[in-house]
């Protein structure tokens, strides 16, 4: 890869730092900070319904050496799944509310400091994790917190603020309790569960902090956890410990590690959550680990 590089700068106008910061002034400040290392700098600001079109162009477009996204994690998983960080580095700009790729990559949360660090970072291979064949790259969920998302998502439709949104949505969930009945295989053992709650993540997150973090991006290793939870009170002293970094909760929490899972279900379809956006999908449902398959510019 030639230094300096012809960098494509995308940014998601939609995405939640701009409730609190300038768009047209945060963005020329990122692009001269990536400006002055001495790269030259190709501009672009995105509504979020054109984002799949607009990454799916850069992707195609080899003229670029790398291509610096910014956004949230959904935004990242979108620049994934349209072809990035494939065959050239992909950038990672925080720009949304939670950034937990960003977070794990040691990026700052200030767009424009974490622009300057981009600005000298090298290009580094991580892994990714699919089910079906669907890229993700932090996490994915079945049960519970896809439906939260789905509700929240609805109730945001209607005007309400994404935080106050999630809690309704959380409390109605409580309410409602879904569960999800499946049997899993792991490491060539198969068991049953009733959950609310299955969590697989793309490598370990780590105990005692919030948001978590990663601190290994390239184990090649899935990690799966399963909510041990018979009732809502269980559930809610599990939620709490986990809003405190602390995952492990008795037994409670069941905890395995492989390089792929199966989920088996009786439905038909299922909701699962990839990165926190909610897709529907038919089981069986194949997680696999893909080991150093997605490039990135790394501080």
């Amino acid at each position: 890869m030639s230094w300096p590089m012809r960098l494509a700068l995308l940014i998601n106008r939609s995405a939640g730092s701009f409730r609190n910061l300038s768009l047209e002034p945060t963005v020329a400040a990122i692009a001269a900070r990536l400006g002055a290392a001495g790269h030259q700098v190709e501009t672009e600001i995105c509504a979020a319904r054109d984002l799949p079109s607009a990454l799916s162009a850069l992707a195609a477009d080899h003229g670029f050496d790398a291509v610096v996204v910014g956004g949230g994690d959904g935004t990242m998983l979108t620049a994934i799944l349209a072809g990035l960080g494939i065959d050239r580095p992909l950038g990672i700009l925080p720009l949304g509310t939670m950034n937990l790729l960003a977070r794990d990559l040691g990026l700052p949360r200030d767009p424009v400091e974490a622009a300057a660090m981009l600005a000298n970072a090298k290009p580094a291979e991580i892994d990714l994790a699919e089910v079906n064949g669907l890229p993700f790259a932090i996490w994915a969920s079945l049960g519970m917190h896809p439906w939260m998302v789905r509700r929240r998502d609805h109730l945001q439709r209607d005007g309400i603020g994404k935080w106050r949104a999630m809690a309704l949505a959380a409390l109605r969930a409580l309410r409602r309790y879904p569960m999800v009945k499946a049997r899993l295989t792991v490491k060539g053992d198969s068991f049953t569960v009733a959950t609310p709650m299955i969590v697989i993540t793309n490598n370990s997150w780590r105990t005692g902090q919030l948001p978590p973090l990663r601190p290994a991006l390239d184990s090649g290793l899935l990690e799966v956890h399963v909510a041990r939870c018979s009732s809502r009170l269980a559930l809610a002293w599990l939620a709490i410990n986990a809003a405190l970094g602390r995952w492990a909760v008795g037994r409670l929490l069941e905890t395995h590690r492989a390089e792929t899972v199966q989920v088996l279900s009786r439905k038909r379809r299922v909701m699962v959550s990839l990165d926190g956006e909610v897709t529907v999908m038919h089981p069986p449902l194949l997680f696999r680990a893909r080991p150093r398959a997605l490039k990135v510019l790394m501080p």
